[in-house]
């Protein structure tokens, strides 16, 4: 079986900051060479950080996928 890693041909991080699907948190959606775009990533904010300081995290994160 092929590891996820060998099947993603790229991805897209989205801050999601209009809620798709009801969804608050940060998406990293996977492309896939034969199957289309999903999500296979979700960033959610801990209870303890607040709203503003999440959406300053969600703007300062960078994110390597490495195979």
């Amino acid at each position: 079986m092929k590891k996820i890693t060998d099947k993603l041909k790229s991805f897209e991080y989205d801050k999601n900051r209009n809620g798709i699907f009801g969804i608050k948190s940060g998406i990293v959606w996977g492309k896939f060479s034969n199957q289309g775009t999903s999500p296979i990533l979700y960033i959610s904010k801990p209870k303890h950080v607040s709203q503003e300081d999440f959406e300053l995290l969600l703007d300062k994160i960078e994110i390597i996928i490495r195979k």
